[in-house]
């Protein structure tokens, strides 16, 4: 009982923290999104890059990293939360225009993988939604990380709408 519990209350947090309630930074300082238009030396246009999708960037000179899914940059808003999903920190592409892509909403912080206690499917949890991630091909093309995958009671999982699919 005290499994369900824990897993309940790590799920609220996600529920909360999307709803824009502020939760403690694993960090010491408070993290802020960074601004967009610091990472361009111009003023582009920003547009989609679904030929990206999978790959975690970074400015070359700014420590904030992004997931690119949907083909938008979605920033990773502390370590605690890249911890949660990814399997490490190698394979981070430093990009000399992150500020071209289009940006897309922030994940939130303490976003997790997570599944049914004996289901097969695999969610990001983010945002106030389950994104269902449609195979292993998906789970290695973002590099999420197999062991961090969280067992949840199958009442948490359905109670999180569903968001759009990860392929």
């Amino acid at each position: 009982m005290m499994k369900r519990s824990w897993c309940a209350a790590a799920l609220a947090l996600v529920l909360v923290s999307s709803a824009g309630v502020a939760t403690a930074s694993a960090s010491a300082s408070v993290a802020t999104a960074p601004d967009a238009a610091s990472h361009s030396s111009t003023a582009k246009p920003q547009r989609d890059r679904p030929d990206l999708n999978g790959l975690r960037i970074k400015a070359v000179n700014s420590p904030a990293i992004y997931l690119v899914l949907d083909g938008k940059r979605h920033w990773i808003p502390n370590p605690a939360t890249y911890n949660n999903l990814f399997r490490d920190w190698n394979g981070v592409v430093s990009v000399l225009d992150v500020g071209d892509i289009t940006a897309g909403s922030a994940l939130s912080d303490g976003a997790f993988l997570g599944k049914a206690s004996g289901w097969p499917e695999v969610y990001l949890f983010s945002n106030g939604v389950k994104r269902w991630i449609t195979s292993p091909a998906a789970m290695d093309k973002y590099y999420f990380a197999w062991n961090r995958i969280q067992n949840l009671p199958a009442e948490a999982v359905n109670s999180v709408p569903n968001g759009a699919d990860i392929s």
